[in-house]
């Protein structure tokens, strides 16, 4: 692929302003050190991704041969590596700027007119290579996406975030091949999602707010997916669909999360609870935690997996008698539900000890949860007869990522479940009353 045809390049640039410019990219040689400083990238461990000359290497190439493929496998390369398109634009950029200072310099202001005009083109093909290893990349998570979606022994409200996820396959398809009439069904509220969320869904999600907040984030996607049909076929429409097309991806991951959340509400329904603290019983946790697991693969979100338990316990028990102990269970576990999600999942995992879950949330996020549990576990006073008991808890965390699992069984569960207590032992290890 060339960037331009020799009679494009002409257009551009003219023999006279040809052999300025080449004279412009030799002074630039020495003066160009880029907009960053190479030793700010290894302090964060990343890097600009290829060497500054190379940049002006190849462009004197180009200027000297249309045909030469210097700076399209410059560019190919630079998005192989993941260098974040904006690095590699601003590069382009402050190369640019360079170049007109100096022909502004001379007074040349043809030099300028072909300056802009060739980096535009650069621009433009550099929006292309991007837009097309996006939508590669797009294509291939979205496949295995809906690959384990339809894996999952209970898909419960899965099934219509797949109904999605299908709709998204067709726009990336529409966008990559640039046919309009491929373009999939543009209206939020008649696409096989909006049906549903517009009609079983709307009855389903009884937290207004949270169904408004679904609502928002599906119609805006429809939104963007306009401005694209709008933008497709138009003169250099890679960068804007570059973007719009990140945008969408960002919405549909949104709509996974919520959806994940929605199918923790259902499960918290559905399956049988322990008669005095309100939990699900022990005996369904493996099969809501493979579920989650294979949820968290299919949206490509973490979750984190909290256990937690009263500290000292048995001296409640020995003091104040088994009552007064099952009080104080009851007691903890109000304070936990009382400050957890709808979608949050709480197991009675044995005597005072609780297993929490909590899906589409980060291990930054898990532990904010977990000394908001901690705090309100220690604020909110037991009373005993005619005296008041205060609880304090210890919480080991753990963050969970489905897609960095190679097998999804009974053993990773126990595995899981272990690791976790372990690190609630460690709490305990440490102190108590707090989270590790």
């Amino acid at each position: 692929m060339n960037i331009m045809s020799r009679s494009e390049l002409e257009s551009v640039v003219t023999e006279s302003v040809r052999q300025d410019m080449d004279r412009y990219f030799q002074q630039a040689r020495s003066q160009y050190v880029g907009p960053w400083h190479i030793e700010e990238f290894e302090q964060h461990r990343t890097s600009p991704g290829f060497d500054q000359a190379q940049l002006v290497d190849c462009l004197q190439q180009l200027l000297a041969d249309h045909g030469s493929a210097a700076c399209i496998e410059l560019m190919t390369q630079m998005c192989g590596r993941n260098v974040p398109f904006m690095i590699v634009a601003h590069e382009l950029s402050h190369l640019r700027d360079l170049l007109i200072r100096l022909a502004t310099g001379d007074g040349n202001m043809d030099a300028v007119r072909a300056i802009m005009a060739l980096f535009d083109v650069l621009e433009d093909a550099l929006a292309r290579i991007y837009l097309a290893g996006f939508l590669g990349t797009l294509g291939q998570r979205n496949s295995i996406r809906l690959r384990h979606i339809s894996a999952l022994a209970e898909k419960n409200l899965l099934v219509h975030f797949e109904k999605h996820l299908d709709w998204l396959r067709q726009l990336t398809a529409a966008v990559s091949t640039r046919d309009r009439t491929a373009m999939p069904e543009a209206h939020h509220e008649r696409c096989e999602f909006g049906k549903w969320l517009h009609g079983e869904g709307a009855r389903l999600v009884r937290d207004r707010s949270h169904y408004t907040h679904l609502v928002e984030i599906h119609a805006a996607m429809h939104h963007v997916v306009d401005e694209i049909a709008g933008m497709i076929g138009r003169t250099s429409d890679s960068l804007p669909l570059y973007a719009l097309m990140k945008k969408a991806e960002n919405y549909s991951l949104d709509l996974g999360n919520e959806i994940a959340m929605l199918n923790s509400m259902v499960i918290m329904i559905n399956y049988n609870k322990d008669p005095m603290t309100g939990a699900l019983t022990r005996r369904s946790l493996e099969r809501v935690m493979i579920n989650q697991l294979e949820i968290s693969r299919a949206t490509e979100t973490p979750f984190c997996v909290l256990m937690c338990d009263v500290d000292h316990f048995k001296e409640i028990n020995d003091s104040h008698g088994h009552t007064v102990g099952d009080c104080a269970i009851v007691h903890f576990a109000n304070a936990l539900r009382g400050n957890l999600r709808q979608s949050d999942l709480m197991f009675r995992f044995g005597g005072d000890e609780f297993l929490l879950m909590l899906p589409s949330t980060s291990y930054q996020q898990g532990w904010e949860v977990a000394e908001k549990l901690r705090s309100a576990v220690g604020r909110e006073v037991m009373p005993v007869g005619v005296k008041a008991l205060t609880l304090r808890a210890s919480f080991g965390l753990l963050e969970v990522c489905g897609s960095k699992t190679s097998f999804i069984d009974s053993e990773l569960v126990n595995n899981l479940i272990q690791e976790c207590d372990q690190r609630l032992y460690l709490a305990k290890h440490r102190g108590r009353d707090q989270v590790a």
